[in-house]
C-alpha cells in the first residue's frame, strides 16, 4: 500500500523530491482528504502511546496538512496535557501548553503564547510529528526546516508520523541526520517501526 516513485525522481534530491511530493499533495481531491483525516484521526485515537501518554506533543495543522484538530480535542477531553509548537530563528522550537490560546506566528501557524511555560517530552509521552510524506521506514520528508528533527534528536518520547496513505512511500531520500520515528500513521495502517 505504498508508492514506489522511479529512481530518476529519488535521484534527483531531497529538494526536488519534496517538490514532487507536494505538487501529488496538491492533487489529491478533497473528499479523499477528509476521509483519511478522518481514518488517520480513528488510528491515532487507537494506539497504546497516545491512549496511554500523560501529555501529547502535537502540532496545528495548516493547509493539506494531516488534520490534527480532533486529535488535540481528544486530548483534551482525556485530560491530557496538550503541547503545541512554537517556532524560533535558526531551526530551533519548543513546545508550550496551549490552555492561553493561540496566536499566529512564523508560517502563520497558529502557537501557543510567549508567556506559556515550554515543555519537555518525558518517556511515556506522544510526539505526533507532520510530514510532506514518510516511508515505510518511518523516515519522514518534512518542510526542510529541520525543527522536528532536531527536536527529536534525544527525546525519550515516543514519536508518531501522520501520513496519508497516497503518500506513503517505499523510501524517501534521508540524510545523516534525519530521525526515523516510532510509528507512521496513516487512514488504514498503523506502521510500528521495530
Amino acid at each position: 500500500r505504498y508508492t514506489k516513485l522511479s529512481a530518476s525522481c529519488f535521484d534527483a534530491g531531497k529538494a526536488r523530491f519534496r517538490a514532487l511530493m507536494r505538487e501529488r499533495v496538491k492533487s489529491l481531491d478533497e473528499e479523499y482528504i477528509r476521509a483519511s483525516d478522518e481514518g488517520i484521526m480513528k488510528n491515532v485515537l487507537a494506539l497504546d502511546a497516545f491512549v496511554r501518554a500523560r501529555a501529547v506533543f502535537a502540532y496545528c495543522s495548516v493547509g493539506r496538512e494531516c488534520a490534527t484538530a480532533g486529535i488535540i480535542s481528544a486530548a483534551h477531553d482525556m485530560g491530557k496535557t496538550v503541547a503545541l509548537p512554537r517556532s524560533k530563528p535558526g531551526g530551533v522550537m519548543d513546545f508550550a501548553s496551549d490552555e492561553y490560546g493561540l496566536h499566529p506566528a512564523m508560517y502563520g501557524i497558529p502557537e501557543p503564547a510567549a508567556e506559556a511555560e515550554a515543555l519537555s517530552p518525558q518517556p511515556g509521552d506522544i510526539i505526533i510529528v507532520p510530514a510532506v510524506c514518510c516511508d515505510v521506514s518511518g523516515i519522514r520528508l518534512g518542510q526542510g526546516g529541520g525543527y522536528y528533527d532536531r527536536f527529536m534528536a534525544d527525546t525519550p518520547a515516543v514519536t508518531a508520523c501522520l501520513c496519508r496513505t497516497r503518500l506513503l512511500q517505499e523510501k524517501v531520500p534521508a540524510e545523516w541526520n534525519d530521525i526515523r520515528v516510532n510509528f507512521v500513521i496513516t487512514e488504514h495502517d498503523i506502521i510500528d517501526i521495530k
